[in-house]
């Protein structure tokens, strides 16, 4: 017993270590968050010419002003954006625009990553509210190969078995996550995060009779994406050898660690790399050069088999849905009540002081009121 406890312990500390290594290594070599710089068009001796996000933001900004895209009925100006895109997508006979920002997150609205997070979240507080939901979801592998029960097959990514069992899932989720939502788009992500967590639970089915739970499968999905999308787009990041060493290592590193502790499922991690490597293979982001009719080329992105539009459009469509369930509930209203930065009292001194009927912040009268 306390050699697996041992070995468990090992394993967490080596899974948190080669993580944060590699989150470091992707935000130096594509741009992360640490250095908030994205790739968006080549020079003529095909080097990066990198801008800065508010530059983006800018560029984006005088696009939607342009007089030949209107606004249509009951659109805002992100749906409008959406819209050009696609536009510009049909213009370039199926190339699609690509950058590293590909998957932007609206303003007020949680990533996809940090939503399944917070779903694990939930699922667990189910899980120690009621434990029939754990018997009820969790992976059985003789129910699976009868073909009973296949539901089961996907329920088990969204359950865990302890708290640090969500953790260390929830910390691996939260420093690969971002990267391949940014990279791959969030229909491309959330369909490589689904589909990677059947595969590990279906191998795991095949090859192991005990049940099992947990997220690990997808996670590990997401990283054979991504280092998938590093190697056959090598051509146009000139560094991410370093960066495909850190992912090939750790993926490595987890198999052995897994084959030395026998409560952790190795089948599910490695169905899950394989479903992700294929997903990326045939549905991730294949990039090339376009030349520009100005002079310049820019990146576009043509996969070798295009996501179906209705599945492609799920998170927008769950976005909308969650947009539409606050207005109703007036969640945006008690929002906008808040500080913005509470910890910043210098920057919203107006914000403090409120108004004792009405529910809105006093505001300074400006010269001339």
């Amino acid at each position: 017993m306390r050699t697996t406890i041992r070995r468990c312990v090992l394993f967490t500390v080596a899974v948190i270590v080669s993580l944060s290594f590699l989150s470091k290594d992707v935000a130096a070599t594509i741009g992360g968050p640490s250095s908030r710089t994205i790739p968006l068009v080549f020079n003529s001796n095909t080097s990066f010419r990198r801008r800065e996000s508010s530059d983006l933001q800018h560029m984006r900004k005088a696009q939607l002003t342009s007089t030949y895209y209107e606004y249509e009925d009951g659109e805002d100006e992100w749906d409008r954006l959406d819209r050009i895109k696609k536009e510009l997508e049909n213009k370039l006979g199926g190339y699609r625009p690509w950058s590293i920002d590909t998957s932007y997150k609206r303003p007020g609205e949680y990533s996809w990553t940090s939503r399944l997070i917070i779903f694990n979240v939930i699922m667990y507080g189910l899980q120690m509210v009621n434990p029939n939901v754990t018997r009820m979801f969790a992976k059985r592998s003789d129910m699976i190969m009868n073909g009973k029960q296949l539901y089961r097959l996907f329920t088990p990514m969204f359950l865990h078995g302890s708290v640090s069992h969500l953790m260390l899932n929830s910390f691996s989720l939260s420093n690969i996550g971002p990267e391949v939502e940014r990279l791959f788009g969030s229909g491309r992500f959330l369909a490589t995060y689904v589909v990677g967590g059947i595969a590990g639970n279906l191998a795991s089915a095949m090859y192991t009779p005990n049940p099992s739970l947990g997220a690990s499968g997808a996670v590990f999905s997401l990283m054979g994406a991504y280092y998938t999308f590093l190697s056959r787009n090598e051509h146009l990041f000139g560094r991410s050898g370093q960066v495909m060493g850190r992912v090939g290592s750790t993926l490595g590193m987890n198999i052995v660690f897994g084959m030395m502790s026998p409560a952790i499922d190795n089948f599910a991690h490695i169905g899950g790399g394989i479903g992700g490597v294929a997903m990326a293979t045939a549905f991730g982001p294949k990039l090339f050069l376009m030349g520009l009719p100005a002079g310049g080329q820019i990146i576009v992105d043509k996969p070798a088999v295009r996501l179906p539009p209705s599945v492609e459009d799920i998170p927008r469509k769950i976005s909308k849905r969650i947009k539409k369930a606050k207005r109703r509930m007036q969640v945006q209203r008690y929002q906008s009540e808040l500080p913005a930065k509470p910890w910043r009292r210098n920057r919203n001194k107006n914000q403090w002081q409120r108004r004792k009927t009405g529910g809105t912040f006093n505001r300074k009268p400006m010269y001339g009121e």
